[in-house]
């Protein structure tokens, strides 16, 4: 289950019902496929970037491997854009 909170905190709590904490850097939505892409990382090592997807809201999957390239390409707009640059 998915629970995102007022300040980008992403909160998954497994089948084993425990519940890990994640940040999300930013997301996109893709219509074609009906999917969000989340970039995600743990607080405690915030330099390493994940992404996740899904299509119903309440579950993560990860990205088939034409997801995951199209995913990488965001990702590299997103931090090449000068203007982002300037607000990390």
């Amino acid at each position: 289950m998915l629970e995102i909170k007022d300040n980008n905190d992403f909160i998954v709590t497994g089948d084993d019902g425990l519940e890990e904490l994640l940040k999300i850097l930013f997301y996109y939505h893709n219509d074609e496929r009906g999917k969000d892409y989340y970039f995600l990382y743990r607080p405690e090592a915030e330099d390493d970037v994940f992404v996740l997807c899904s299509s119903d809201g309440n579950s993560l999957e990860v990205p088939t491997e034409e997801e995951f390239a199209e995913a990488q390409e965001v990702f590299e707009a997103y931090d090449s854009d000068p203007n982002i640059a300037s607000i990390k």
